[in-house]
């Protein structure tokens, strides 16, 4: 355990974060994941990588991602 956080929590702060950072350098916001950007451009009928996405991390993964990103913005 590191100061509270166990590994499994460390490790997904740290994915969660890269997420972002690789989001911002392709040009999204800063406070979005590239899970929920992905989840957005299907919904505007863009090229998107939901499927593989899903597919490594879970059926709904990219939607759960949006709806995070959607409440936390304060914006529906």
């Amino acid at each position: 355990m590191m100061n509270g956080l166990t590994f499994r929590s460390y490790t997904k702060r740290v994915l969660i974060t890269t997420s972002v950072l690789v989001n911002v350098i392709l040009g999204g916001a800063s406070n979005q994941t590239l899970s929920a950007r992905n989840w957005q451009w299907k919904k505007e009928n863009k090229y998107n990588a939901v499927w593989l996405i899903d597919k490594l991390l879970g059926e709904g993964h990219c939607t759960e991602c949006w709806i995070y990103w959607k409440v936390r913005e304060g914006k529906w």
